[in-house]
């Protein structure tokens, strides 16, 4: 039983596979002007296996958020300020956030409730341009060139220009605070931009006369890291032996 979620690439889309503990919880994203239906429902039987006589639901997803979240005295949170994808949790988090916001700024008055209104849109706004630009960062890294929905992904013409031009920057050093992550409250903060980066093979060039230090230092955490790895898996139980144990005893009081 995986202990995360699995993410499997495939020729329109990709198809996420979350074990819970009673099932499995599997489905495929794919794109509706890359693949028809009928396909899509053929490429994950494949997945699932024959075996196993499932009926797929159909569930559209209309991508996209709002311009305006408050206006005057309604506010748009959740779905009801946008979705873009199922697997990041990104809407979760801005319900969170949102309510958060709207908690510790709530106008004292109609005065001043235009002002806190233009705040929050600001803040949302630019809480889904981030989103967005993590998520198109999946997609822009990819090698693969077989299909035409990834063919399409990889054209530069649909990376955000914030990101394209970060991208830039990080081919001469790694993500970072300043790279216009420092707000308090960033959703996706620079080291998740250097997981999924460096997860898919982007390389930034480092200074020669930095080079052989730099390699030799990396080489050695690399080796001291893969052995504490080891070592820390061959003492942990099984994710499912975790989840049994939990089921049979409950957790312990914080």
């Amino acid at each position: 039983m995986a202990s995360q979620t699995i993410s499997t690439a495939q020729d329109a889309g990709w198809i996420w596979d979350i074990c819970l503990p009673t099932r499995r919880g599997v489905g495929y994203v794919y794109s509706s002007r890359h693949s028809s239906e009928e396909d899509a429902r053929a490429t994950l039987r494949r997945y699932i296996g024959p075996q196993h006589e499932l009926e797929a639901r159909k569930i559209p997803i209309r991508s996209g958020h709002r311009r305006t979240f408050w206006k005057n005295n309604c506010i748009a949170v959740g779905l009801a300020g946008g979705f873009l994808e199922p697997l990041e949790s990104s809407a979760i988090v801005l319900v969170e956030l949102s309510a958060k916001l709207i908690a510790e700024q709530m106008p004292a008055n109609r005065e001043v409730m235009d002002i806190v209104a233009r705040r929050f849109n600001e803040v949302t706004l630019y809480r889904w341009g981030r989103i967005i630009d993590f998520l198109k960062l999946h997609y822009v890294l990819t090698q693969r060139t077989d299909t035409a929905f990834w063919r399409d992904n990889v054209d530069p013409a649909t990376v955000p220009d914030r990101l394209n031009e970060l991208l830039k920057l990080w081919k001469y050093h790694p993500p970072w605070f300043f790279d216009e992550f420092d707000r308090l409250e960033e959703v996706f903060p620079a080291a998740s931009y250097q997981y999924v980066l460096y997860g898919m093979g982007f390389q930034s060039e480092v200074p020669p006369e930095a080079t052989a230090d730099t390699e030799l230092l990396a080489s050695r955490l690399r080796e001291e890291n893969e052995r504490q790895t080891l070592e820390l898996r061959s003492r942990l139980p099984t994710n499912r032996e975790l989840l049994n144990k939990i089921h049979e005893y409950g957790l312990q009081p914080v």
